[in-house]
């Protein structure tokens, strides 16, 4: 994995992480240094650990969605509030109001009831990580199921038609075993709960190497194709101009190829 190289801009950020941890939601609060000057406008943020996407190191949020939306939100002269959760009660927040904006999202349906969305400035796909012994070589997620294997998804995620497809399907429907945080379906595969994991493969290459996992899991040939993501925005909270605003900002930044730079830093 390249080494993670922060992007740190002068506008002034509140943190508050909500949780420890990836998969606990608890009222643990940490606050950055006070900044010298406070804006008007303060956008909560929501967010889940999932370098090198959204991360916290030594006390300073950092990561792809998190650099793009600090530069995004600084044009439009807001600062930011950093709430830790749990992806699921995530979503819920934007749906009552109490989190202004998640990164990396899909734009469903579902989703597209209580919330808007930016252009998409990013695209995520999926590749089922397994045991290092495990001698399975297809690259199909339905074979890899066909064995009768359990693969593990983070709650509330968005797959795609085909891995939703499976999820409904009445033989391998109750294989798929749910868990707050992709990290910990990791470690799942080493206790035997479960024998595959789908996972961003950027997240998830980091996470074998940051966890030293190299010689106990692999990425197997089972990639499921790409989903283009966007910021989500709660329509009880970010609207009108200022919603337009950021949305613009956002999109300016993709089409000039500042999102792929950012990308490319991490």
């Amino acid at each position: 994995m390249r080494v993670i190289k922060s992007l740190m801009l002068a506008a002034s950020m509140t943190l508050v992480a909500c949780g420890g941890g990836d998969d606990t939601t608890s009222s643990k609060q940490t606050t950055s240094a006070t900044p010298a000057t406070k804006r008007d406008c303060v956008l909560k943020y929501g967010w889940e650990p999932r370098q090198p996407y959204q991360f916290q190191l030594n006390g300073q949020m950092q990561g792809i969605d998190i650099s793009v939306f600090k530069q995004a939100a600084d044009k439009a002269g807001c600062d930011i509030q950093y709430i830790q959760k749990s992806w699921s009660e995530l979503l819920t927040g934007v749906e009552k109001g109490e989190i202004d904006v998640l990164g990396g999202a899909t734009a469903t349906d579902e989703r597209k009831v209580y919330a808007d969305f930016s252009e998409s400035y990013r695209s995520e796909s999926f590749s089922l990580f397994i045991s290092a012994d495990d001698t399975y070589n297809g690259d199909s997620l339905s074979g890899f199921l066909s064995r009768a294997n359990k693969v593990g998804v983070t709650s509330d995620y968005f797959y795609g038609k085909e891995v939703y497809d499976l999820m409904n399907h009445p033989q391998y429907g109750q294989l798929f075993v749910d868990e707050k945080s992709g990290e910990q379906s990791f470690f799942n595969i080493l206790y035997g709960r479960i024998d595959g994991v789908l996972s961003d493969p950027v997240e998830g290459r980091y996470i074998i190497k940051r966890k030293d996992l190299g010689n106990k899991i692999r990425e197997s040939k089972v990639n499921i194709p790409s989903e283009s993501v966007s910021f989500m925005f709660s329509k009880k909270s970010v609207t009108g101009e200022r919603l337009n605003t950021l949305k613009a900002n956002i999109k300016e930044m993709a089409d000039s190829g500042k999102v792929a730079e950012i990308i490319n830093s991490f």
